[in-house]
């Protein structure tokens, strides 16, 4: 099997030389568990330690290897290993390795029945599985010695992703002592992933901390950067380690001062088509329909259409349409189907011709017609979920319908759609995102509904004057740096200079780890 299908990709020698030093240095253990055990390179170093070892491994074609190499030497069990954990409980004081990552949907039934197994040994939520990793943690918990430790290889995405969340917060109750280890570099270069090394265990009477550590790369063992928290626990991502503790009350104690965006209105996630690439057309492909009037909607579907800029306007939506965008959405809803054009019969036919017809989509076959697509309101202002060099608020002047890439926002009546968006790049708002989102490969962030609605705003009324002025800088793609200062010279200037400095200092922390922006000049 290759390594996408089995979820397993080998870890570098210079890799597993650190963390069999880094557990050397931790614990003398009595025995030691490689639940995903490969081709057993970790094997040779754990062999050190001077301990029986046990090696789990699924694949007959590796655990032939491992029996041909390390037979006399250690117990080779050819078994799936969440399989083992639920029916033995014989106790290890080190559980270390790499285990896969396969997503839910890619996992063999017999894996995915053993994974709920296992969450209910521990009485978690079953949405916690996701993916098979999160299974190996609990099945290495449940063979784990009192006083041992698991050091694993994990993606970069259990320090952060929300459905990991609980069981962060499970093993923030169980382990005092959690050091997580992160390097500026992409170990594991032949995926968009990146990695950290967690090591849980339970130091006597030790006082519950997390440990953030991050180096250049596995082969270039300079520390960059360190953090401790011992305060702000639990926490709710792992991620945000990055901050020390009086860092994350200093920033939460500005934050609380301002309003929250969910104070503000009413926010909606934008339209859910089920099939964006048939239901979203470009003007020439409505024309050719030849139906007057045709039924149609404005509709942003992907945010990269939209140039920078404050205010988006109809004619800003006017360049994106003589592009051959698709921009319109097809809303049939309420549309008798006699009068449908001879063009528009043949098109929705054609929807049902396809390898999947799209009346068999979930989202299309509980809808009475499943052509038609369940309208959301428009938002005054839309924010855009997902972002690269920085998220992205418009106000939506031209009134255009999004798709779910954004969150629509109706105001009070207390409030303005063009201030809100002036205020929302200021320093703390724009610190607050990068402290709430989760991020991908390529460092795309992306915030979920409920992380939205909680950033703070430092809102006051704004002039159509600095409105203006700010449309026109990021129109003309002004470096962030001087937008920033601009509007937090307008709308921050009750916050000391300091506070001000030190919001912009950790968004820039967070930046630099997102898009991986080091800076390697050799100043010797």
């Amino acid at each position: 099997m290759d390594e996408k299908a089995t979820g397993s990709f080998y870890t570098p020698d210079t890799l597993i030389n650190y963390m069999v030093a880094y557990a050397r240095d931790r614990i003398v253990p009595l025995n030691i568990l490689e639940p995903s055990a490969g081709d057993g390179r970790f094997v040779p170093l754990l062999k050190e330690f001077n301990c029986p070892i046990t090696l789990i491994e699924l694949e007959k074609t590796k655990t032939d290897i491992l029996h041909e190499i390390f037979d006399n030497e250690c117990e080779i069990i050819g078994s799936d290993f969440l399989n083992y954990a639920i029916k033995h409980d014989k106790k290890y004081d080190l559980i270390i390795g790499n285990p896969p990552y396969i997503s839910k949907k890619s996992v063999p039934s017999d894996q995915r029945n053993a994974s709920l197994d296992l969450i209910k040994h521990f009485e978690l939520e079953e949405t916690l599985f996701q993916n098979i990793w999160v299974s190996f943690i609990l099945g290495s918990l449940k063979l784990l010695s009192d006083n041992g430790a698991i050091f694993f290889i994990l993606p970069f995405e259990f320090l952060q992703v929300q459905y990991a969340e609980k069981l962060r917060e499970f093993l923030e109750k169980n382990f005092n002592t959690i050091e997580i280890t992160t390097f500026e570099d992409r170990i594991f270069t032949t995926i968009e992933q990146d990695i950290c090394l967690v090591y849980l265990s339970n130091e006597p009477k030790g006082k519950p901390y997390i440990q953030y550590t991050t180096f250049v790369s596995d082969t270039d063992k300079t520390q960059t950067f360190q953090s401790v928290i011992m305060r702000n626990k639990p926490l709710k991502k792992w991620s945000n380690c990055i901050l020390n503790d009086n860092e994350t009350e200093k920033l939460k104690q500005i934050s609380d001062t301002f309003p929250k965006v969910q104070s503000f209105g009413e926010i909606s996630p934008g339209i859910v088509t089920g099939a964006n690439s048939f239901f979203i057309v470009s003007k020439k492909k409505i024309s050719s329909f030849k139906m007057k009037p045709m039924p149609k909607l404005s509709i942003i579907s992907k945010c990269s259409v939209i140039p920078s800029l404050l205010d988006f306007k109809s004619e800003d939506f006017s360049a994106i349409v003589n592009t051959g965008a698709r921009s319109y959405l097809i809303n049939l809803n309420d549309i008798k189907e006699e009068t449908f054009s001879t063009y528009l019969n043949e098109y929705i036919a054609g929807g049902l011709e396809k390898d999947k017809p799209l009346n068999e989509r979930y989202k299309c076959r509980i809808r009475k017609r499943w052509y038609d697509v369940p309208i959301i309101k428009t938002g005054e202002a839309c924010f855009f979920k997902r972002f690269h060099r920085f998220p992205r608020v418009i106000i939506n002047s031209a009134g255009v319908y999004t798709t779910d890439i954004a969150y629509n926002i109706r105001f009070k009546p207390d409030y303005e759609a063009a201030s809100f968006v002036f205020c929302f790049y200021n320093s703390l708002t724009l610190a607050l995102c990068e402290y709430s989102c989760r991020f991908y490969g390529g460092g795309v962030g992306e915030l979920v509904p409920n992380e939205f609605k909680a950033l703070s705003v430092p809102y006051s009324e704004i002039s159509q004057e600095n409105i203006q002025h700010l449309d026109e800088l990021l129109r003309n793609e002004t470096e962030l740096a001087e937008i920033v200062d601009y509007v937090d010279s307008i709308v921050l200037e009750e916050l000391l200079k300091d506070d001000i400095e030190f919001l912009q200092e950790i968004r820039t922390r967070y930046i630099k780890r997102r898009m991986k922006l080091y800076d390697r000049t050799d100043n010797s």
